[in-house]
């Protein structure tokens, strides 16, 4: 699953430290890394196909920062291949996903900034909404301004311990290969989460009755699959929880601090919301990575 992984770089401090999670990659089985740049060129309203004609110059600089950034990973001990485009950042970066055949987009997001606000990034939140691969969306904490600015959370140890959310819809069993195959490329210590959506507090009626027998079933469903991953990585526990399903994921991943989230999301959209319900929530409030699984 992350044999082949895409880097969209825009050469600023987020790109340098999601660049510091290549080595982590490398030792649970990344073998290539494509470094992609996008210089956007869309085009300009008032003048239609107006090309700008610093482009030449614009690209040989990117080219050399490009190549700058390929050698300072020299240490990591993968093929590295650098793509330039022009375009669209978002759609460029799905495309170029398609057409080198990657495994996983990594991105960067800028997760809380100075007044606390969630923020993600118009082009991460495209990739999000149009690749039809995984996504993983690393995030920061932006501490200071100016020339002081501070990014933390960069990865440190992205594969310490997992949590992974599902909901037993038929999305979720096309995501159970996917999961199986990431869990035996690192056997780290994982958390299985079900959260059923409902109040916590149930009244003594049929939908108490009925509940209670999905939760049974939902629990059974969670051992089974805890126990399909147990062979290669015995370390795998289970949480079955009742409440809201998004605020439930991140409450739990602080409790047992988890390094990644990994969460199913509907495939590629070309219109609507960034991925819509649960997996959008997530994305948007974690301050951990959130591995967004297309399913």
């Amino acid at each position: 699953m992350i044999k082949k992984v895409l880097f969209p770089v825009d050469f600023s401090p987020f790109s340098d430290k999601m660049l510091e999670c290549a080595g982590e990659l490398a030792s649970v089985g990344m073998k290539e890394m494509v470094l992609l740049h996008v210089i956007d060129t869309k085009p300009v309203a008032d003048y239609g196909d107006y090309i700008n004609p610093a482009l030449p110059r614009i690209q040989e600089v990117a080219e050399a920062k490009l190549k700058e950034l390929e050698e300072s990973l020299r240490h990591v001990d993968v093929e590295i291949h650098r793509v330039l485009r022009t375009g669209s950042p978002a759609p460029v970066i799905v495309e170029t996903a398609k057409d080198m055949d990657v495994s996983m987009i990594y991105i960067g997001g800028h997760g809380k900034g100075f007044l606390d606000r969630l923020i993600l990034g118009s082009v991460s939140e495209k990739v999000l909404r149009l690749s039809d691969r995984p996504v993983l969306v690393q995030q920061y904490r932006v501490r200071g301004k100016g020339d002081g600015v501070i990014l933390e959370n960069a990865c440190a140890r992205l594969l310490e311990r997992v949590l992974i959310a599902s909901d037993f819809s038929e999305y979720a069993e096309r995501m159970k290969p996917v999961i199986l195959q990431f869990v035996s490329a690192f056997c780290a210590p994982v958390t299985l989460l079900h959260v059923q959506e409902g109040r916590s507090t149930w009244g003594w009626d049929t939908v108490y009755r009925f509940r209670k027998k999905k939760a049974s079933e939902n629990m059974r469903k969670l051992q089974e699959l805890a126990m399909s991953m147990r062979p290669g990585c015995p370390d795998v526990s289970t949480e079955l929880v009742t409440g809201d399903p998004s605020s439930w994921i991140l409450r739990i991943a602080d409790e047992v601090n988890a390094s990644l989230i990994m969460i199913g999301a509907f495939g590629h959209r070309t219109v609507g919301s960034l991925l819509g319900g649960v997996a959008e929530k997530v994305v948007r409030q974690s301050e951990r990575p959130v591995l967004v699984v297309k399913v």
